[in-house]
This record gives C-alpha cells, sequence and structure tokens, in this order.
C-alpha cells in the first residue's frame, strides 16, 4: 500500500510539476510495452529451464525463483499502470465535464 502511494504521489509530482502538456497516454503505452516485454522474458526463461535436462527438482526451485523474481520486477509497472488509468479516466471525465 505503501508503495502504491508513493507512485501515486511520484506521478502526481510530475504531471503537475511539468510546463507542457503531459502525455498520460504514451506513457501509460510505454509502461504496457515494458510489462508485455517482461511477461514475454519471463516465459522464454520458463520454457528454457522446462526444457533443459535439469534434475526436476532443481528445475522446480530454478522455476520457482524465477517466478518470484517476475512478480517483483514486474510490480512497480503494474503499480503504474493502475495510477496512470486513474489519471487517465479522470483526465477524459473532466474533458467530458468541460465539453458538456
Amino acid at each position: 500500500m505503501q508503495n502504491q502511494q508513493h507512485v501515486s504521489s511520484t506521478l502526481n509530482r510530475l504531471i503537475i510539476g511539468t510546463n507542457r502538456s503531459f502525455d498520460l497516454h504514451g506513457l501509460w503505452q510505454s509502461t504496457s510495452r515494458t510489462l508485455s516485454n517482461l511477461d514475454f522474458e519471463h516465459q522464454h526463461e520458463i520454457q528454457r529451464v522446462e526444457r533443459s535436462r535439469t534434475d526436476l527438482m532443481l528445475k522446480m526451485q530454478i522455476v520457482e525463483n524465477l517466478q518470484r523474481r517476475h512478480r517483483e520486477r514486474r510490480q512497480p509497472y503494474v503499480m503504474l499502470i493502475a495510477e496512470l488509468q486513474k489519471h487517465l479516466s479522470s483526465a477524459v471525465s473532466d474533458d467530458l465535464q468541460a465539453a458538456g
């Protein structure tokens, strides 16, 4: 929860502190792409371990470590995407109110 608040606070400072328009959608796309790349890389690593001739117990340990590392690596991106979604939804709502 504290990390989520940190992401939210940092993102707010970034958006509010810029003198030019801030491309939330572009940042969301870039972050989503990074997350997809992490997931693809993780899946490739898992498949490589599964195809290896390594002992089954060792494979299980390696896969467990890869999964833990993957969760840790992707968590900040997932939190950022969630926060960006909130800001994008808010921006769309504000635009609709201004137009109406």
